[in-house]
C-alpha cells in the first residue's frame, strides 16, 4: 500500500510538469546509461554485482521512465493505451543497438544474455510503473491527463 502511496505522488509530480519532471530525466538517464555503455572493458569500475544484475536495474529505471512519459503524453493516442507494449519494443530495440554498439568498443562484446537481463529489466520497469498509474486512476485522483 506504501508503493501505492509513493506512487500517487511521484504521479502528481510528473503530471505537474511533465517537461521538468519526467522527459528530462528520461532523457538524461538514457544519455548516461549511453555513456556508461561506451565506455572500454579495462576502464570500468570494479563493482561486486552481477553483471547481469546491473543490465536488469538499468533497463528497469529505463522502462520505468519510457512508460510513464509514453503514457503521460498527449500527442499520440495510441501510445498511451498501449504504453506497455511501446515501452517494450523500443527497450527492447535500445538494448540490441546498445548490445551491438559494445562490438566496437574494446573489451565489451555482444552478448544474448546481458540482452535477455535488459528486457527482464524493461519488463519490471514497466510492470512498477503500470501499478502506480492504474492505483492513482483507480483512487480517482485523475480523471484524464493533463
Amino acid at each position: 500500500m506504501r508503493l501505492i502511496s509513493f506512487g500517487i505522488r511521484l504521479y502528481k509530480l510528473f503530471l505537474a510538469d511533465k517537461k521538468k519532471y519526467l522527459y528530462i530525466p528520461l532523457g538524461v538517464y538514457w544519455i548516461t546509461l549511453f555513456i556508461l555503455t561506451t565506455i572500454p572493458g579495462k576502464a570500468l569500475p570494479k563493482i561486486a554485482v552481477s553483471d547481469k544484475v546491473k543490465h536488469i536495474l538499468g533497463y528497469m529505471i529505463l522502462g520505468f521512465l519510457l512508460d510513464f512519459a509514453l503514457y503521460l503524453q498527449n500527442k499520440y493516442p495510441l501510445l498511451s493505451k498501449y504504453t506497455y507494449f511501446f515501452t517494450f519494443l523500443v527497450g527492447i530495440m535500445y538494448g540490441l543497438f546498445d548490445e551491438l554498439h559494445q562490438i566496437l568498443i574494446p573489451g565489451r562484446y555482444f552478448e544474448w544474455w546481458d540482452l535477455f537481463a535488459d528486457g527482464i529489466g524493461m519488463f519490471l520497469g514497466i510492470i512498477l510503473s503500470q501499478i502506480i498509474i492504474k492505483g492513482a486512476l483507480k483512487n480517482n485522483f485523475f480523471t484524464e491527463k493533463t
